[in-house]
């Protein structure tokens, strides 16, 4: 377990490389769900902010995605969010991971592009995925994602777990509780599918929040295959998309009664 005394502070301490074997051996990528990473007291504050905020730029509505509010708008965020990604984008932090998950030359993205709060309703989903590879803006290849969970009393009945999925669609092999304090942390590749691809249960009032960000490099990744995509890939997991897709309009159906 990991804690930080201070998420204000621009320095990093913890040693990357002790978590370096769990994390690059993970499968079906690799991956790694650090708990009780930050300060109690300053997470808390950052998760009752997000819980509060209304600024969104907008809301995700098709067919892979459903009920996503997010903000990517730095100026928008309230302090302690801004705070959080600082230290985020820290050399120290940046560090950290380089030295955890063996990339080189990582550069967070200060335009927080497909980043930022993300925020999902009752019925909400994110289709099993590959991430867009390559960032316009900045000329650079995506590497890492990094997600920081902010729900304090989730409930497993609710779903919204992270799904990583094998490389072949096949099946889900590992998954993530979004729960307040884990960061969840994982490689960027072709074929990383991951999500939290059927209808969020949660009542009414009651949202997913996380801080997503991504990290860059200039190195040509090596994937077999591998071509610049400023887009996701969806992917389907066959019979039990189509249960997924029965259950939203039945939750969404009984909502309007």
């Amino acid at each position: 377990m990991l804690m930080r005394s201070n998420i204000e502070r621009s320095d990093f301490a913890l040693d990357g490389k002790h978590f370096a074997a769990a994390y690059r051996q993970a499968r079906p990528f690799p991956h790694i769900a650090l708990k009780n990473f930050w300060d109690p007291e300053q997470i808390a504050e950052v998760s009752r902010q997000v819980k509060r905020f209304s600024f969104f730029d907008g809301e995700k509505d098709f067919y892979a995605t459903q009920k996503k509010r997010y903000c990517g708008t730095y100026e928008k965020m309230p302090p302690a969010v801004r705070n959080l990604i600082d230290t985020c984008h820290s050399s120290g932090f940046v560090k950290f991971l380089e030295d955890m998950t063996g990339e080189s030359d990582l550069v967070g993205d200060p335009q927080l592009a497909g980043g930022g709060i993300h925020s999902s309703t009752t019925s909400g989903f994110l289709k099993v995925h590959a991430d867009f590879n390559w960032n316009e803006q900045l000329g650079l290849y995506r590497r890492l994602n990094l997600l920081v969970y902010l729900n304090s009393g989730w409930e497993a009945a609710w779903g919204g777990s992270l799904e990583l999925w094998s490389r072949d669609m096949s099946r889900k092999e590992a998954s993530i509780v979004p729960d307040l304090n884990t960061v969840a942390i994982f490689s960027t590749d072709e074929s990383s599918y991951h999500g939290h691809p059927d209808p969020l249960s949660c009542p009414e009032g009651v949202t997913r929040d996380s801080i997503a960000l991504y990290y860059y490099s200039p190195a040509k990744p090596t994937d077999a295959g591998r071509a610049k995509r400023g887009i996701s890939e969806y992917r389907s997991r066959g019979i039990s998309d189509l249960l997924s897709s029965v259950k939203f309009k039945l939750i969404d159906k009984f909502r309007g009664l």
